[in-house]
């Protein structure tokens, strides 16, 4: 029986529905699916259009970008595009290219222009408000400068280094013999000291100096940073400026590295860029820009004589580095960082402030272990280069004395301190090892002088032994440095000689200060002839020197805070010399002297060298009536009209003493007219003390007793002069 016949039904296999395979009567017949396809033709993608309309975009559909578009087109609704289309055409892109150079260019021009119209108005405006600006606001934004206290003149000291105490020896001498000052408190007044609480400053006296004014807080450049008024150039320039003026003498600094930090700094333009240095793998950190800044500082003191307002802007702008720096960590670059700002006070004339910054500085070498042996291996020191190292911790030694000899008050490091073993730099650097052995004996002449100074006994073999060390030191200082005074070569090289002279005139300057205890007073000048002499001698030699080098190179002139250190010495041991002797020395000495007044005819009336040069006269002023009435040998005294000595009836002017005929210009003037001025000021000065040497021969003047020249007049003059310096 059939399987039909019997009842059942044909079964399919038992698999599952979603995966078999279709029968052949599952799938629909060829014919039908070629006719669907026929009658259904295949759909193009349209064309891809990147801006449609607000309605296309509202639906998400695609739009073929024409305005209006196809869809809105038949919908008949208004086509809307965010930006309208417009046909592209390739002469209006070529005319918009051009039109848009042309702008660029113009507009660079001008960017050139004002950059360099900043840079001219940033000078003129700082020089320009620092002298406009009235005294008192002159004295509120020199927050850099130490502010003169009322009580200065009592507080101040002048250590027994300094021109000032010489000076003060001299007019000391002038009081003991009976030339007094007239009203004291009236002239105290007058130079800007009076009694009493009323305040901290005298704003009278304060003189309104383009050096002597900060910028003001509030100015601003138009990048914040006056350092954007400096380019490429100017800054490559200034580098090697520093690096001739003051890297050569105290090598804290390697030039290469700082030419390589500018080229950091600017790259390939012209002025420095912000971020700096980003995306290369050699970076320029804050510190080393800051230090950059206060090279380029240094370097615009130096050739403006310490009166560039660009440089104090740039001072001003790393002043709150330099207070954090002070109680940060004692780190390498923090005590280069500081050790420049310590230059840079001595070439703004603030040798005070240049003293006691290195004397924090040297402190944090103390800190970090510099004057130790055992410190150079650490890592850190390696890592830095012990070379390096070396040459920044003598430096600050070398500055630390030689800052301590200009203030007259004590360093801060003693030989006895260092490590013996500890190695001096190598021998590329000549200049830096002669300087550690001349500071070396430099530290036993300051402990001679203090002894004399609290004692006032002069140890005769000491100061002979000091004085042969001294001259030991110059024969063994190498050829390269060494200098015949008397014969100059006018073709060495400019920083070559410059060393030179350096040396010379600190050897004249220690021995000057060995053999001065001698000219304390007429005394020790008869008990010590050859000595009085030879410290007369030394400072004639520097005096001619300084003169020389004035007259044949741009030195003394770049240089004046520097070199007019040793002139200012030299004049005061001659003029000491005179007032207790001038029997012997008012003849010798007076060519030497007029050649130093030629020297201080130049000053600058603006500089603080002059200024304090200027309080000199001033003092010695005061004493001026007192000397224009004392007739030399019983002359009727000199009438006194509007401040000048006028002869008596008897028309005799060869023996009236004649000192001070500028005092007509009245005692309120602060500041010298010119140069000129206080030349003549002081050669009055001069020709009047040499004329009383009838007084100290022991004919006594009128109203005088007889027993008046058995007194010592050298002790008392050093609380007369201290501020005169």
């Amino acid at each position: 029986m059939s399987s039909l016949s019997s009842g059942y039904l044909p079964t399919r296999p038992s698999h599952n529905m979603d995966s078999h395979p279709l029968e052949s009567w599952e799938r629909p017949p060829d014919d039908d699916l070629g006719d669907r396809n026929e009658a259904r033709p295949r759909k193009r993608r349209r064309k891809y259009i990147a801006k449609a309309c607000n309605e296309c975009k509202r639906r998400k559909i695609k739009c073929n970008g024409q305005s209006p578009c196809q869809r809105c087109g038949r919908q008949r609704i208004e086509c809307v595009y965010e930006t309208p289309p417009r046909p592209e055409s390739s002469a209006e892109n070529h005319e918009t290219r051009d039109r848009l150079l042309t702008q660029m260019t113009a507009m660079q021009e001008q960017i050139t222009s004002l950059t360099t119209a900043v840079h001219a108005l940033t000078q003129n405006t700082l020089v320009s408000t620092a002298t406009a600006l009235p005294r008192s606001d002159v004295a509120a934004q020199r927050p850099f400068r130490r502010h003169s206290s009322i009580k200065e003149k009592e507080s101040v000291f002048q250590g027994p280094t300094t021109s000032a105490y010489s000076l003060d020896l001299a007019k000391s001498s002038l009081q003991r013999r009976g030339i007094v000052e007239e009203h004291p408190d009236v002239a105290d007044a007058e130079d800007g000291y009076v009694d009493g609480d009323e305040g901290d400053t005298a704003p009278s006296q304060v003189i309104p100096m383009a050096v002597a004014a900060s910028p003001p807080r509030t100015r601003h450049y138009p990048s914040g940073d006056p350092l954007w008024t400096i380019g490429k150039s100017e800054a490559l320039r200034l580098c090697r400026v520093y690096e001739e003026e003051m890297g050569i003498m105290y090598p804290v600094l390697e030039l290469p590295q700082l030419l390589h930090q500018v080229e950091l700094l600017y790259g390939a333009e012209s002025w420095p860029r912000v971020p700096v240095a980003q995306g290369n793998e050699e970076q320029l950190d804050r510190t080393a820009v800051h230090i950059l800044r206060l090279v380029f500082a240094c370097a615009l003191t130096a050739e403006a004589a310490g009166s560039s307002a660009l440089a104090l802007s740039l001072f001003e702008s790393v002043r709150e580095v330099a207070d954090n720096f002070v109680w940060g960590v004692a780190g390498i670059k923090n005590i280069i960082f500081l050790t420049l700002v310590a230059i840079f006070y001595f070439q703004i004339d603030e040798e005070t402030l240049a003293w006691r910054t290195i004397g924090i500085v040297e402190r944090m070498c103390l800190e970090r272990g510099l004057h130790r042996r055992e410190t150079l291996n650490q890592p850190s020191i390696i890592k830095a280069g012990k070379d390096r190292v070396l040459r920044l911790f003598w430096s600050i030694y070398i500055l630390d004395i030689r800052w301590s000899f200009g203030t007259g008050m004590p360093f801060s490091l003693e030989d006895s301190d260092i490590d013996p073993w500890l190695p001096e730099p190598e021998e590329k650097t000549p200049y830096l090892r002669v300087m550690i052995r001349y500071s070396r004996i430099a530290a036993k002449v300051w402990k001679f002088i203090s002894a004399f100074n609290n004692t006032n006994e002069i140890k005769k073999e000491e100061m002979n032994y000091l004085d042969w060390q001294v001259q030991r030191w110059t024969a063994d200082i190498p050829p390269v440095l060494n200098i015949d005074s008397d014969n100059v070569q006018e073709e060495e090289p400019r920083s070559l000689r410059r060393l030179r002279s350096l040396l010379y005139l600190r050897a004249n300057q220690l021995r000057m200060l060995i053999h001065r205890p001698v000219l304390h007073s007429a005394a020790h000048i008869a008990k010590y002839p050859a000595e009085s002499q030879t410290v007369v001698e030394l400072a004639e030699k520097s005096i001619r020197f300084i003169t020389n080098l004035n007259e044949t190179t741009d030195i003394y002139r770049l240089q004046q805070v520097t070199f007019n250190w040793f002139l200012v010495s030299a004049v005061a041991v001659v003029f000491l010399a005179v007032t207790q002797a001038p029997t012997h020395f008012s003849t010798t000495c007076k060519e030497e002297f007029y050649m130093a007044l030629e020297l201080i005819k130049g000053f600058s009336t603006r500089s603080y060298i002059s200024q304090r040069l200027w309080k000199s006269i001033r003092s010695l002023r005061k004493l001026g009536p007192q000397l224009m009435h004392r007739p030399v040998q019983s002359q009727p005294e000199p009438e006194w009209r509007g401040g000048a000595a006028v002869p008596a009836e008897t028309g005799d002017l060869g023996n009236v003493v004649e000192v001070a005929p500028s005092q007509s210009t009245g005692t309120q003037e602060q500041s010298p007219l010119d140069g000129a001025q206080m030349t003549r000021e002081l050669t009055e000065w001069f020709e009047a003390v040499g004329n009383l040497e009838t007084q100290i021969m022991g004919m006594a003047p009128e109203g005088f007793d007889a027993g008046w020249q058995r007194y010592d007049y050298g002790e008392e003059l050093s609380s007369m002069m201290k501020d005169c310096f």
